[in-house]
């Protein structure tokens, strides 16, 4: 397997970012925000602490490629999200709600649908997007994402990578 980027330029002013380890915190402040953690996680009243954070990518990042979602912005890069990309899944958050549907999340995706063609991904599965996550519905279906599934909560997609 190709070993994983340090930095993937998508376009002047976005780009994705290897997090090391120790910059896993600097997630911290998208987790706090209620809106976040609806939408990704389907919960209400709770936000993730520092140790949730780190297992969460911990586990993402033995099992896909881990990237922050960076923009360049006052002569400095920015983190605003992150994005995993694995064969099981293509969890994406733009943490940071100041760049919410300005195209930054289609970007991504279709930057990283070329690199699933490169390691040899035939597939992408989306398990779980809440009805009520009408962006992401739109984002993913934009994308060439096919819906595979659905039941009362959510709806479950793929796509395959020719």
């Amino acid at each position: 397997m190709k070993r994983q980027p340090e930095l993937i330029e998508i376009k002047p002013g976005l780009r994705l970012r290897t997090p090391k380890k120790e910059e896993w915190r600097l997630a911290h402040p998208w987790y706090q925000n209620e809106k976040v953690m609806y939408l990704s996680e389907g919960v209400k009243n709770k936000t993730y602490n520092l140790s949730q954070i780190y297992n969460m990518y911990e586990y993402l990042s033995t099992r896909g490629e881990l990237y922050f979602i960076e923009v360049f912005e006052h002569n400095r890069w920015l983190a605003i999200g992150d994005v995993t990309l694995w064969e099981e899944n293509l969890p994406i958050a733009i943490g940071v709600e100041a760049y919410w549907g300005q195209g930054i999340g289609k970007a991504v995706i279709n930057c990283l649908l070329k690199r699933a063609k490169e390691l040899g991904m035939t597939k992408i599965s989306v398990p779980a997007i809440y009805h009520y996550n009408k962006a992401s519905l739109r984002l993913f279906e934009s994308c060439g994402f096919k819906k595979i599934s659905e039941n009362e909560t959510e709806k479950s997609y793929e796509k395959m990578i020719k």
